[in-house]
């Protein structure tokens, strides 16, 4: 037990695992290890707080069928998943204007596979985005899907805040029961703003 861990929180972890065990899901200590850290491929890699991330599990889409891609810009699935690991993405090259951020997300491979299917219709039907906690993203436009992993989704989405716009290049990839989602902006060439395939690849070989 860590220095910070107590008794409850002990407990709970182990409830985890154990249900991670259960479903065939990738258990939190084992998804953690297995997510990318550091430089690499032309990025570096760092920890999220967990206090950072919270904020975004409750995003609700003012549309139904637009959860999925709600739920991920709020940096999880729609599906709850026994683990989610959170990292920025910055680039390590001066030249490089894309930052962005990547995050894991353990599941059983059934609803992995759910989380992608339901992703992909979201994408189709809702060319016109959403809103959710009083943001605005739209439109939606759906991206030629990657050739990665089991499945892969690319779609861009546009931010809209007050007169400033930001758009996000999204690819979510699923390997087994692992659902590894990436997003990138750039605001010099929005539609360079993909992370690479080199970064992911690597995450998904550090998957194994």
């Amino acid at each position: 037990m860590s220095a910070k861990s107590t008794p409850g929180s002990a407990d709970a972890d182990a409830k985890v695992a154990a249900e991670a065990e259960r479903i065939g899901a990738m258990a939190p200590q084992a998804l953690e290890k297995a997510t990318l850290s550091g430089k690499k491929n032309g990025f570096e890699a760092k920890k999220v707080a967990k206090v950072n991330v919270e904020a975004g599990r409750d995003m609700k889409a003012d549309k139904a069928e637009c959860q999925p891609l709600a739920s991920l810009a709020g940096g999880f699935t729609h599906i709850a998943a026994v683990g989610v690991e959170h990292r920025t993405l910055e680039p390590t090259e001066a030249k490089n204007a894309t930052v962005g951020s990547m995050w894991l997300a353990s599941h059983s491979e059934k609803n992995a596979k759910k989380v992608m299917t339901d992703l992909r219709t979201a994408v189709k039907k809702c060319p016109d985005g959403f809103k959710t906690l009083g943001l605005s993203y739209r439109p939606v436009e759906q991206l030629k899907d990657p050739g990665l992993g089991d499945d892969a989704v690319g779609y861009r989405i546009t931010s809209v805040v007050g007169k400033q716009k930001v758009p996000m290049t999204y690819t979510v990839v699923r390997k087994d029961g692992v659902i590894a989602a990436f997003y990138g902006v750039n605001m010099l060439t929005p539609k360079k703003a993909a992370i690479p395939e080199a970064v992911i690849e690597g995450q998904l070989k550090q998957l194994g």
